[in-house]
C-alpha cells in the first residue's frame, strides 16, 4: 500500500474507525428521530393539537430552515476547530431545542424548539463524513459514511415511525421528547470522551489550532461558494434530501391516511417501510460511490427514477395501495444523493476546505427542504379552502417535487466529473 503506514498502524486505524462509527452511529439514531419523525408528528399535531397543514409545514420545515442557516458558520467551524468539537458545541443547542419542543404548548414554541434542533443537528452528516476522512482510506470514506447513515439512520428512521407513534399515543410529546433529550445527552458525553477527528488527534499530537485566521476562513468560504466547478453540484444539492423529506418525511403519512384510507397505526407502518427504503438506498449509493466510473451518471439515474415514480403518482394519486406503496418505496430508495454529491464536490477542493464545500451542499439541500415543506403545505391548504379533494392536493405535492427534480437534474447534467487524479 502507498499510505506509508505499517500493518499495525493500519489495524489500529481500523479499530479506531469501528469504535467511532459505532458511537456516532448510536448518536445519529437519536438525531434521525427528529429528522424523520415529521410524517408521524404531522398526523399527531393535526389530530391532537388542531394545527392546519400550513402550520404543520411551518413547524416541521423550521428545523430544516434553521439547519440551512447553520451550514455556513458550521462549515467554518469544521475547518477551524474540527468536526468533533463542532459536533459537541452544536449538540448543546440541539439538546436545548429538544427540551423546548417537548415542553411546547403553542405553535410558536414548537417552531422555536425545531429551530434550535435544526441549528444544532444540521451538520451531523458532514461531521460524520469529515471524521471518516480522518480515519478511513480515501477510497472508503464514502462507503463508511453511507454505511453509518444507512444503518444508524435506518434504525432511527424506524424509531421515528411506529415506535414514535406509540410513544406519542401513550406518553405524549413531552414524555417522548424528554426521553429523547436524555439519550442524546448521554451520547454527547460518549462522543466527548471517545471520539477524535483522526489518529493523530487521538494520540494528542494533532490538535494544534487552526491554520487560518477567522478572516481567512470566511474568505475561503466565499471562494468555495464562487467556484464555477461546484455551481452545478450546489444546484443539485437542493434535492439531496428535500424530495424525500417533503414526501416521505412529511406528507406521506397524511397521504396514506386521507387518500389510501389507512389508520394512523397502519400509516406509520407504511412510513417505516419508506424509511427502510431510504436507508437501503443510502447504503447502496455508498457502494456505488466506490465502484461507479461516473458519479454524475449515478446521480442522474437516481433523479430519473424519482421523477418517474412521482410522475405516475402525480397523474394517478389514488392508485391502489400496492401500486402507490411500491412507487414510494422505489422513490425512497433513489432519494438519498448526499454521499455521491459530497464525494463529487470533494474532487474539486483541498482537504482543508472540504468542510466548507460539503456544508454548502447541505445549505442548498436544507433550504430546499424548508421551501418545499412549507410550499407544499400551502398548496394543500389552498386546495382545502377551494373545496378540492385530498387527491388534488397530493397530486400538486407530487408534481411540485417532480418539477424541482427535473430542473435541478437538467442543470447538474452539465457538471464535469472532476480531476481524474482526485478520489
Amino acid at each position: 500500500m502507498s499510505d506509508g503506514l505499517t500493518e499495525a498502524e493500519r489495524a489500529d486505524r481500523r479499530r479506531g474507525l469501528r469504535r467511532i462509527l459505532l458511537i456516532l452511529g448510536v448518536f445519529f439514531v437519536f438525531v434521525q428521530v427528529n429528522r424523520s419523525g415529521g410524517g408521524v408528528l404531522a398526523g399527531y399535531l393535526g389530530a391532537e393539537r388542531g394545527l392546519s397543514p400550513t402550520d404543520i409545514g411551518t413547524v416541521m420545515g423550521a428545523m430544516f430552515f434553521a439547519s440551512a442557516a447553520a451550514q455556513l458558520p458550521t462549515g467554518i467551524l469544521f475547518d477551524r476547530i474540527g468536526p468533533t468539537r463542532t459536533l459537541l458545541v452544536s449538540g448543546l443547542v440541539a439538546l436545548a431545542g429538544i427540551v423546548v419542543f417537548a415542553l411546547a404548548t403553542e405553535t410558536w414554541s414548537l417552531v422555536a424548539g425545531r429551530v434550535a434542533i435544526g441549528l444544532g443537528h444540521g451538520g451531523i452528516i458532514t461531521a460524520v463524513y469529515l471524521i471518516a476522512m480522518g480515519w478511513a482510506p480515501s477510497d472508503r470514506v464514502g462507503q463508511a459514511t453511507a454505511t453509518l447513515v444507512g444503518v444508524a439512520g435506518g434504525i432511527g428512521g424506524v424509531l421515528a415511525t411506529t415506535p414514535l407513534a406509540m410513544a406519542l399515543e401513550h406518553i405524549g410529546i413531552q414524555g417522548s421528547f424528554l426521553a429523547l433529550a436524555a439519550m442524546t445527552a448521554l451520547l454527547m458525553v460518549a462522543i466527548r470522551l471517545l471520539v477524535r477527528d483522526g489518529p493523530v488527534a487521538a494520540a494528542g499530537g494533532g490538535e494544534t489550532g487552526p491554520r487560518e485566521t477567522l478572516g481567512e476562513s470566511i474568505r475561503g468560504l466565499f471562494e468555495v461558494m464562487r467556484m464555477p466547478e461546484l455551481r452545478r453540484i450546489f444546484v443539485m444539492g437542493i434535492c439531496f434530501t428535500a424530495p424525500f423529506m417533503t414526501i416521505g418525511g412529511l406528507w406521506a403519512g397524511p397521504y396514506f391516511a386521507e387518500v389510501q384510507g389507512l389508520s394512523r397505526a397502519e400509516a406509520s407502518i407504511a412510513l417505516l417501510l419508506l424509511v427502510i427504503a431510504l436507508h437501503l438506498g443510502t447504503y447502496g449509493y455508498g457502494v456505488l460511490d466506490r465502484i461507479a466510473r461516473s458519479r454524475r451518471r449515478v446521480v442522474l439515474t437516481g433523479v430519473a427514477i424519482e421523477v418517474v415514480c412521482l410522475g405516475v403518482l402525480a397523474a394517478w394519486p389514488a392508485a391502489p395501495l400496492p401500486v402507490a406503496g411500491l412507487l414510494l418505496f422505489v422513490f425512497s430508495c433513489a432519494a438519498p444523493l448526499f454521499v455521491i454529491l459530497a464525494a463529487h464536490a470533494r474532487r474539486f477542493v483541498p482537504q482543508r476546505r472540504a468542510g466548507r464545500a460539503i456544508t454548502c451542499i447541505s445549505l442548498m439541500g436544507l433550504t430546499g427542504v424548508f421551501v418545499l415543506q412549507t410550499g407544499t403545505g400551502a398548496l394543500i391548504d389552498m386546495v382545502q379552502v377551494a373545496g378540492g379533494t385530498p387527491e388534488t392536493g397530493y397530486r400538486l405535492v407530487f408534481a411540485t417535487v417532480m418539477a424541482v427534480l427535473v430542473v435541478t437534474g437538467v442543470v447538474y447534467a452539465g457538471q464535469s466529473e472532476g480531476p481524474v487524479n482526485q478520489a
